[in-house]
């Protein structure tokens, strides 16, 4: 794409679409010397477009400023490889006050045995601070279900068969979707994905899936049941990273972690790693110790004798490995997640 004059005065009001943005971002992170003479030549000879007002000087400062802070961000996005998982996303869209969440997780309690009513449930997930006016965040979807002696599993980048195979087992799934993609006008939504990120905003239980098709029970719709074509589903789940939440009796667990191997880690954080994995030492050891166990060369749970009742430094490798390893992945995990780790200085 062409980086125009027009395309840049653009850029700096806000009005440009996605792939023009990203191309503004490209031209100025291969060309950091040009932005401020670019932005001081815009200011100095505007001639633009007529319907584009020449800014004054506090006008100017405020554009240069954003113009800085948008190029900055796209290079920090750069670094920050890993796609976010939206776990703080609200599941909220066309049920009253934003309660298809709570309405789903009322047909898994039923569906087990456990009669409560919908208005039962929308208070008691209003009194704990569940369901909040904008909807139910991701991680809180299950929390009731939890809370009344279900088992729940939150689990990111599942496929279709994932949710087969829980179903057939006799378990609830409950599926984070874009309701505008199941319901409204997809390529108005597939315009939208490309322009502002997708955007995980319902919920809604999947009944069964085959080759073709899935049936849901939608909290948005008048119908028992809705069938939507395998192609369609999938989009509208993507939004959410493939994300379900599993309800079941808890006889039968299945881990399912999140995949982490995308995620590169500095340096810097990996000497975090050692000061993470050392603290869950010290911490497993001190609980141990409150219970009242004390060092042994083996094992003796009636003696509560634990080989590993001693400092970090002295556990052996095999056992240094596994706080490691723990802690490699909750930084790995909270990066995945959205958040980024600064060391104050």
């Amino acid at each position: 794409m062409e980086i125009t004059n027009n395309l840049l005065a653009a850029y700096a009001e806000g009005n440009v679409s996605m792939e023009e943005r990203e191309a503004v971002r490209k031209y100025l992170k291969e060309h950091p010397e040009e932005l401020e003479s670019i932005m001081v030549m815009m200011d100095r000879d505007y001639e633009l477009g007529a319907d584009l007002p020449a800014p004054s000087g506090a006008s100017f400062g405020t554009l240069l400023s954003k113009m800085l802070e948008e190029v900055r961000k796209a290079e920090s996005m750069d670094e920050e490889s890993p796609d976010i998982l939206p776990m703080e996303e609200m599941a909220a869209q066309n049920t009253v006050d934003n309660q298809c969440v709570i309405l789903c997780e009322g047909l898994a309690l039923r569906h087990f045995g456990i009669e409560m009513t919908d208005e039962q449930l929308v208070e008691r997930a209003k009194e704990k601070g569940w369901l909040r006016p904008e909807g139910t965040a991701l991680h809180l979807v299950g929390t009731l279900c939890s809370e009344n002696g279900l088992s729940i599993s939150h689990q990111f980048g599942c496929k279709i068969k994932d949710i087969g195979a829980a179903i057939l087992a006799g378990n609830i799934v409950i599926a984070a979707v874009d309701g505008n993609e199941l319901t409204g006008d997809r390529p108005e939504e597939k315009r939208k994905d490309k322009e502002i990120g997708l955007t995980p905003n319902h919920a809604v239980v999947v009944c069964s899936v085959s080759e073709k098709e899935v049936a849901v029970a939608d909290p948005a719709t008048p119908q028992e049941t809705d069938i939507y074509p395998l192609e369609q589903f999938m989009d509208a789940w993507a939004d959410s990273s493939y994300y379900m939440t599993v309800v079941s009796n808890g006889e039968e667990y299945v881990p399912h972690p999140i995949d982490l191997s995308d995620v590169e880690i500095s340096d810097e954080l990996l000497e975090l790693r050692e000061a993470i994995a050392e603290q869950a030492h010290e911490v497993w050891a001190l609980n141990r110790r409150n219970e009242g166990w004390t060092y042994g060369p083996v094992r003796d749970d009636e003696k509560k004798h634990n080989p590993d009742m001693v400092a970090y430094n002295r556990l052996p490798e095999t056992e240094k490995l596994y706080d490691r390893e723990m802690a490699i992945n909750t930084i790995k995990l909270v990066k995945k997640l959205g958040w980024d780790i600064v060391r104050r200085k």
